[in-house]
């Protein structure tokens, strides 16, 4: 619960980050700082300022002490290398055992000047057990004046962490060959060691790419997961498969 109020914290207060960013920010030299959108700017002489509430404010260039204004240029027109971190829950409903998986994952990658990415990610998910998945993670960015809405495609491997767990093997009455059910005699019953391999997974998702200044932005994500985990004990084998909504809050370095 303490890892998802986190997350819901980031949820909220970087949007306002972010958005605090994208506005024009007019410092008057009477201490006053007004935030909006300048409309009309007259070098020298007077600038013209929108706020959110529609209101219109004329300045003076002597009333003026400073302006600071949003990233104009699109991180996305920068081809090269970049940094993402993103973490979030792979969301099921209430009949699954683990309605929230967490997640988190690390992905390096290169952006080339037609908005496609291609890299590598490796990162942490918390279920029954412990996963260390690695990915490919292809994406495509598109043209955007602020934000960016873009769509991304992950593929690749679960490694569990963990060792193994026991499972609960009951007793068979070898002379019908059948399982021994309640309320019949209550059987007998072993701790057997089950062991997690692992399994691939796919996430296609869409997003959305704010910047906060040129080499820094956030993203929101959501999309789909489909995973399989795979477990063993000697000759017997066990695939669970997992459809999951996956959601996302990250940062890009660039």
């Amino acid at each position: 619960m303490r890892i998802f109020a986190l997350i819901l914290g980031l949820l909220i207060s970087i949007p306002l980050l972010a958005q605090k960013r994208m506005q024009d920010v007019v410092y008057l030299k009477n201490g006053s700082i007004i935030r909006g959108t300048i409309v009309l700017q007259d070098p020298g002489k007077l600038i013209k300022l929108k706020t959110s509430d529609n209101s219109l404010w004329v300045f003076t260039n002597e009333q003026i002490d400073s302006i600071t204004q949003p990233v104009k240029v699109m991180i996305r027109q920068k081809a090269g290398y970049y940094n993402l971190t993103e973490a979030g829950f792979l969301a099921g409903n209430y009949s699954n055992a683990t309605r929230a998986i967490f997640s988190i994952i690390n992905v390096n990658s290169w952006c080339f000047k037609n908005g496609i990415s291609t890299g590598i990610g490796v990162g942490v998910e918390l279920s029954k057990e412990s996963y260390l998945p690695i990915v490919a993670d292809i994406r495509y960015f598109f043209k955007q004046k602020r934000s960016v809405p873009f769509v991304s495609f992950q593929a690749g491997y679960s490694i569990p962490l963990g060792g193994s767990y026991d499972q609960i093997i009951y007793a068979i009455d070898d002379r019908r060959m059948n399982p021994v059910y309640y309320p019949g005699p209550i059987p007998d019953y072993t701790n057997d060691p089950i062991s997690a391999t692992g399994g691939f997974l796919v996430n296609p998702g869409i997003g959305l790419q704010t910047p906060l200044n040129e080499n820094l932005a956030i993203t929101f994500s959501a999309g789909y997961r489909y995973m399989r985990y795979s477990y063993t004990r000697n000759d017997y084998k066990l695939d669970i498969d997992y459809n999951r909504l996956s959601l996302k809050i990250g940062l890009l370095f660039k």
